[in-house]
């Protein structure tokens, strides 16, 4: 076997164990251990909203290199839309399972910190007397986008 071929094989078996059991997500992947933690979502998430997004970028990463040589994956909803709600699946599972720690937020607050000190933003610091935007605009919102919301699934689906 040429050396190219054993490249292959072993860029082929590493993106099969990284997909395997999602192991890609932890910090130590022979371990499973330091979930949610690892280098690559720190430096690729800004807040916890894109973690999902982010699981199934890396996926599909990974999925461009299951063949051992690196091929061009498309990365649409019909493709990894599935992908995209296991992913969110788990994070709400995780965020549930581990509740009274916190655990999700003080990941999430963490990977903040962690995105505005390598963009060399300051972390803003709230004063007592900010002022709170009220339930009732909230509440608001909520019904300005509906519409919108409503608009978007309608026009996804022609």
């Amino acid at each position: 076997m040429s050396n190219s071929n054993t490249v292959i094989r072993q860029n082929r078996d590493l993106a099969e164990s990284l997909k395997d059991g999602s192991v890609f997500a932890f910090k130590d992947w022979e371990l499973k251990k330091g979930i949610y933690k690892t280098e690559l979502l720190q430096l690729v998430s800004t807040s916890c909203g894109f973690y999902r997004s982010c699981l199934t970028t890396i996926e599909c990463c990974i999925d461009e290199w299951l063949q051992g040589l690196k091929e061009d994956v498309k990365f649409t909803s019909a493709t990894y839309g599935t992908v995209y709600h296991g992913h969110f699946g788990s994070l709400q599972h995780f965020d549930e399972h581990t509740a009274p720690y916190k655990l999700l937020k003080r990941i999430c607050v963490n990977l903040h910190d962690t995105a505005h000190f390598h963009a060399g933003v300051d972390t803003l610091t709230i004063s007592s007397s900010a002022s709170q935007i009220s339930d009732m605009a909230f509440e608001d919102a909520i019904r300005e986008y509906q519409p919108e919301e409503q608009d978007d699934a309608e026009a996804s689906e022609l």
